[in-house]
C-alpha cells in the first residue's frame, strides 16, 4: 500500500535549475515541514522505495560488523536507521540532521530501538568526528544538497576519514544523469511513474519544480570518481531507477 501524503511544501509553480535554493532556504523548509511525511514507510512519490531500503539493508547486514557503529548522514526522521535497525539488532547509530524539526520526529520513527542511536544537529558538510570512528556510513536523500563537485569530494574525503579499516559508505539518493539528454530521460521516467501513481499533472509538475529548485545531483560516474578520489579501495552501483540510484565505497 502506497502512502500518498506528499509534504506539504508541494512546490514552486515553475521550475529553476540555475537559481537554486540557499541552504538556509533548504533548512527553514524542513524546519517548516510535517516531520512525519519524510517517514513513511512506501511513500508513492519514489520508486521501488522498499526494494531500495531492502538492499541497503542487506548491504549493511552482509559487510557491517556485529557490535558496529554507524553514522547516518541527513538522518532526518531516522527512517533509514529504522530499517537498518530491524535488520541488525546490536548496532548503534548516531544519527546527524541540521534540521532540528526532522530529528524530533526520529524518537517516534524509532520506536524500540531506544538506548541504540543518538541524536547530533549538525550540517553534514560541515560536521566533524574523530578519524576511524564509525563502521559505516549510511546516507539517504540528503547529500544531494551538495553544490559542487568540490563540495562532493570533501565530504567523501571526510567520511574516508571517519570510517575504520574496513568500513562502508552507502547512499541512496536522487542522481542525474552523465549529460543533460540523459538527465532528461530519466526525469521523463519519473514523471511518468508519478501520473501512474495517481499524482495530477500539476502535483507532478511541483514535485519536479522542487527538485530542480532544490537537490543539486551528479551522476553516478560522478560519484565513483570521486569515492575513487577520496581513497575508497571499492566503489560500486548497486540500483538505479530513472533518477534514482544506490552506490557505495568500501574502505
Amino acid at each position: 500500500m502506497k502512502d500518498k501524503k506528499i509534504p506539504r511544501y508541494v512546490g514552486p509553480e515553475k521550475s529553476d535549475k540555475k537559481n537554486k535554493m540557499s541552504k538556509t532556504e533548504i533548512k527553514n523548509r524542513f524546519d517548516s515541514e510535517t516531520a512525519s511525511s519524510y517517514s513513511q514507510r512506501n511513500p508513492a512519490w519514489l520508486p521501488e522505495f522498499s526494494f531500495s531500503f531492502s538492499l541497503i539493508q542487506k548491504t549493511v547486514k552482509r559487510f557491517i560488523p556485529s557490535g558496529a557503529r554507524l553514522l547516518d548522514l541527513g538522518a532526518g526522521t531516522g527512517n533509514l536507521s529504522r530499517t537498518v535497525f530491524e535488520a541488525c539488532p546490536d548496532i548503534t547509530i548516531d544519527l546527524l540532521d541540521f534540521s532540528e524539526n526532522m530529528l524530533n520526529e526520529a524518537p517516534n520513527v524509532l520506536k524500540g530501538f531506544t538506548g541504540r542511536y543518538n541524536i547530533i544537529k549538525d550540517d553534514i558538510f560541515t560536521a566533524r568526528f574523530e578519524n576511524c570512528v564509525y563502521d559505516g556510513v549510511i546516507s539517504s536523500f540528503a547529500i544531494h544538497h551538495g553544490r559542487t563537485k568540490t563540495i562532493y569530494g570533501n565530504l567523501y574525503k571526510n567520511i574516508y576519514n571517519w570510517l575504520k579499516t574496513p568500513g562502508m559508505f552507502i547512499c541512496c539518493d536522487v542522481i542525474a544523469g552523465d549529460d543533460a539528454e540523459l538527465s532528461e530521460l530519466n526525469e521523463h521516467g519519473w514523471r511518468e511513474f508519478l501520473k501512474e501513481r495517481g499524482f495530477a499533472a500539476g502535483e507532478v509538475e511541483k514535485i519536479l519544480n522542487n527538485y530542480h529548485r532544490e537537490d543539486s545531483p551528479l551522476s553516478l560516474k560522478n560519484h565513483i570518481e570521486l569515492l575513487s578520489a577520496a581513497r575508497f579501495n571499492t566503489a560500486d552501483i548497486l540500483w538505479k531507477k530513472y533518477n534514482f540510484g544506490i552506490y557505495l565505497g568500501i574502505k
